[in-house]
């Protein structure tokens, strides 16, 4: 007979695999970004909501997932958690995770991926904005020429919770439009030109694909609600593994944060 399983393994259930459409292909290509809706479904959301709240409530250690703590745009002298970075590694479910959607951004990429960098991006109430920008900005050329990330939606994104807006025009360059480190605008949404963005609602389990060069961004949190979402960045297989290199610069320039030493929304960069 073969060895009983125990209740664990019987309830743990494996994510699925979101394949794109050529649809979804082809607006992706037009656009810089396309929306998979309910790419995981509630029992996967679910699991996925759960590891999110994991994260947030483990202790801080040197050596583990990383802590970025912000002051609260709403409260001065309150901290905030902004976001987890470094996270695969540490939490298995997460590493599942990064491993099915490298098939779907296979699929854009036209060979095998690699993954780059994952963080979650909290958005609690009394977060600050994220300018317009380009995530390309960001020194992400010293690594590499072109990234495709991927935003799992956990929380439902409204514009009241600070949803972000994309602009969805293709009127863009795939090169970087500012200098580094620097914002396209230091302007709240609606961005301008209006008609060439579009406020991005979308639901928990829908993934978000989008370009390492398409604008972006979205205002501060002033709702009583948080606007949770995973963000997994991929590269080509071809052109290397630079995650371990990306992290080890990382820490020297924009290292983890206390909460007692939470940041102010001038101190932060793109």
């Amino acid at each position: 007979m073969p060895p009983a399983r125990s209740s664990q393994a019987r309830n743990r259930r494996m994510l699925k695999t979101p394949q794109l459409s050529e649809r979804q292909i082809s607006d992706f290509f037009r656009d810089g970004f396309v929306v998979f809706r309910r790419a995981f479904d509630a029992a996967e959301i679910e699991r996925i909501e759960k590891w999110t709240r994991e994260l947030a409530a483990k202790p801080e250690e040197v050596g583990k997932q990383w802590v970025f703590h912000e002051e609260s745009h709403k409260e001065p002298g309150k901290d905030l958690i902004c976001r987890i970075e470094n996270i695969t590694p540490f939490h298995p479910g997460f590493a599942e995770l990064s491993e099915t959607l490298k098939v779907p951004v296979g699929q854009l990429l036209g060979e095998k991926a690699t993954l780059f960098k994952e963080k979650i991006n909290y958005k609690l109430p009394g977060c600050r904005p994220d300018k317009l920008h380009q995530d390309q900005a960001a020194g992400w050329n010293t690594y590499g020429p072109f990234y495709i990330t991927m935003g799992i939606v956990v929380d439902a994104n409204r514009k009241e919770n600070a949803a972000l807006s994309f602009m969805n025009s293709g009127n863009y360059e795939r090169r970087l439009m500012s200098e580094e480190w620097q914002p396209l605008s230091e302007d709240d949404p609606p961005y301008a030109p209006e008609d060439e963005y579009v406020l991005l609602e979308a639901d928990p389990g829908d993934v978000i694909f989008f370009d390492s060069f398409v604008p972006h961004g979205s205002p501060a949190n002033t709702s009583d609600k948080s606007r949770r979402n995973i963000f997994l960045t991929f590269n080509k297989e071809s052109e290397g593994d630079k995650r371990a290199q990306y992290y080890q610069d990382k820490w020297s320039n924009y290292a983890p944060n206390q909460a007692d030493d939470a940041r102010s929304k001038e101190s932060f960069r793109v």
